[in-house]
């Protein structure tokens, strides 16, 4: 229940005079669907009793009938306007508030969960809020209005037939509440299994390039129909409950009728009398048992509502939850009540004593202690898994520090507001993503309102510019989804080009070479020596090519600095670096001296 008092909240805090105008349409609806029976039972009784036709009678008996239904149907579309309209705003409300939270989340969360599943909450999940809108939370004031005016109406005509007519509603009642209970265990568990099966889809999409080439199409398929087949057979597991659900409703109201039409055509027979050649009734008269088969005819649609009202009661119940876990879930980083905007920055950054863990779990970084001076670069080497991407990702504060602070210009990055810290950490990122829109959108992504001029000049310092004018549309071509239609270092460079156009004073470069060639690598090194020359870098890198020229250079190992200085300090200790040189440079060293040398006895032999 506190998920669905969470929804009503939600309405009532936006749309509380759409709520109120639904449930005005609601009751006046059911105020005029029961006076149908009412006039017609009049209408009858009129009818029997009359010694001769009275047109007039019956002209304001069918004017009666006629301005009921008018009036039936226009507050039953003001019903139906008002809750769907309601229902698709909250559901916007929703939607908008979950991508929201998704985007202020920090690595951490997005670290431990499913694309898929997220995903699924988004759409899946959010429809059964709304349905719930819908059906539950407005037009479920019809059903209760409507069985309760039907039962006063009853108990006004002939309150014995009322209370036999209307046995049946406890019976309807408490099944409604076991159902609901199942029902909801069941459409949780449904839930469940479709962000299983969304994420395997995702996964085979992303990864469709992989599949064909290992000839893996069987395998995804029966891996997708099994997950497929999960949500298939809970699926209608859950509505065969609810069909059952359906059925019992539907034959008790059967009950019902045969019920009014025994014991109140008995009590019609009974009344009968003739009184000087009139039929007269003392008790009950055909046309209130008309009535009464009439307002049981009114509660078919309640009672069939009743059911599905309580599936989508169900489904609102656990779609609300898994949608509320999410909202509820606080970020693993955490922007300060009192956090400032950072204002100019020097580049100065501070690595002082710092210990991280994810999750609290085992360190991956343990006392770092750094100072990189403003305009410095730092090249960051280690083996995969040794902490140097941790490092850098804690200066823009994706992650937390365990222990210890990150400060830039003195200044802890926890005091300063997370978008002013990371407009001015530039990031290029070992796993490039590209949007599906044209060349240009992509390099000004999150700088909308760059110049022409200034998008064309980072992508000529990207080396990227010669490429991008040789398209048929230049800056204007459009990017496949992923970047497809673009090379391995053809995006690396586009990703530079959108870091360069933000101008930040500090740089993470994530292995932003690793996807091109030694020419292409040479050509970016060069044009980088200029970009970087008054902002403090920092190069995670495998190549030792990329990072001879670099002010320091930082071992990592195990989560700690095992060795820290420039090129010609680490080949003198003779340590980890060193093995590395040895392993990378030296045999290239020696092939160009060897060249050298040839050239040299040739030069000389002439």
């Amino acid at each position: 229940m506190r998920v669905i008092i969470r929804i009503f909240r939600l309405i009532l805090r936006k749309y509380k005079k759409r709520l109120v105008a639904g449930y005005i349409s609601v009751f006046g609806a059911a105020i005029f669907a029961l006076a149908i029976p009412s006039i017609l039972g009049a209408g009858i009784n009129r009818i029997i009793e009359a010694e001769e036709m009275d047109a007039s009678a019956l002209l304001i008996i069918a004017g009666a009938l006629i301005f009921a239904g008018i009036s039936r149907g226009l507050f039953a579309f003001g019903q139906t306007y008002f809750a769907e309209s309601t229902s698709q705003l909250v559901a916007y409300d929703i939607r908008n508030s979950y991508f929201d939270k998704l985007q202020h989340l920090s690595f951490g969360f997005h670290d431990k969960q499913m694309t898929g599943a997220l995903m699924s909450r988004a759409t899946a999940d959010v429809e059964g809020v709304r349905m719930f809108v819908n059906m539950g939370a407005i037009r479920g004031g019809f059903i209760f209005a409507t069985i309760i005016g039907v039962a006063v109406a009853m108990a006004i005509l002939d309150l014995k037939l009322a209370l036999v007519s209307l046995a049946f509603v406890p019976l309807l009642a408490w099944r409604a509440v076991v159902t609901s209970r199942r029902l909801r265990r069941t459409w949780l568990h449904v839930h469940e299994l479709m962000a299983d099966m969304v994420t395997v889809l995702q996964e085979n999409l992303s990864g469709n390039r992989v599949v064909k080439a290992f000839a893996a199409e069987e395998y995804e398929i029966e891996k997708f129909g099994n997950e497929s087949g999960k949500v298939a057979d809970e699926t209608f597991r859950a509505e065969r409950l609810w069909a059952a659900n359906f059925s019992i409703m539907n034959f008790v109201f059967t009950v019902g009728i045969g019920a009014i039409i025994l014991i109140g055509g008995q009590d019609v027979i009974a009344g009968r009398e003739v009184v000087g050649g009139q039929v007269v009734y003392t008790g009950l008269t055909p046309g209130d048992l008309t009535a009464f088969i009439l307002y049981m005819g009114i509660l078919v649609m309640p009672v069939r509502m009743m059911g599905w009202m309580v599936n989508t009661f169900s489904r609102a119940a656990a779609a609300g939850q898994r949608i509320f876990e999410i909202l509820d879930t606080p970020s693993p980083v955490q922007e300060r009540f009192n956090a400032a905007p950072l204002g100019t920055v020097q580049g100065h950054v501070v690595f002082d004593n710092v210990g991280f863990s994810y999750d609290g779990g085992k360190e991956v970084l343990t006392n770092i202690n750094v100072d990189i001076p403003p305009g410095q670069t730092a090249a960051l080497l280690g083996q995969p898994g040794s902490g140097k991407t941790s490092f850098a990702h804690l200066v823009p504060r994706f992650y937390d520090v365990s222990s210890g602070q990150v400060t830039i210009d003195g200044v802890d990055v926890r005091d300063v507001t997370l978008s002013s810290l990371r407009d001015r950490v530039g990031i290029v990122q070992q796993d490039v993503f590209i949007h599906t829109a044209s060349i240009a959108e992509n390099i000004a992504y999150g700088v909308t309102d760059a110049p022409f001029e200034k998008i064309v000049e980072v992508a000529k310092i990207a080396q990227l510019h010669e490429f991008i004018v040789n398209l048929p549309d230049g800056y204007d071509s459009l990017v496949g989804e992923r970047g497809v239609g673009l090379s391995g270092g053809q995006k690396q460079r586009l990703s530079i080009a959108r870091t360069l156009l933000k101008d930040p004073p500090i740089l993470v470069l994530d292995d932003a070479t690793s996807s091109v060639d030694a020419h292409t690598e040479e050509l970016i090194r060069l044009a980088m020596a200029e970009v970087i020359k008054d902002r403090t870098t920092f190069i995670i890198t495998h190549r030792l090519t990329t990072i001879r020229n670099v002010d320091i250079i930082l071992v990592f190992r195990d989560g700690r600095i095992v060795e820290r200085g420039t090129h010609d300090q680490l080949l003198a200790l003779g340590g980890e670096y060193r093995g590395l040189y040895d392993l990378q440079l030296k045999p290239q060293e020696a092939a160009a001296f060897l060249e050298m040398a040839d050239g040299s006895d040739l030069r000389a032999s002439e």
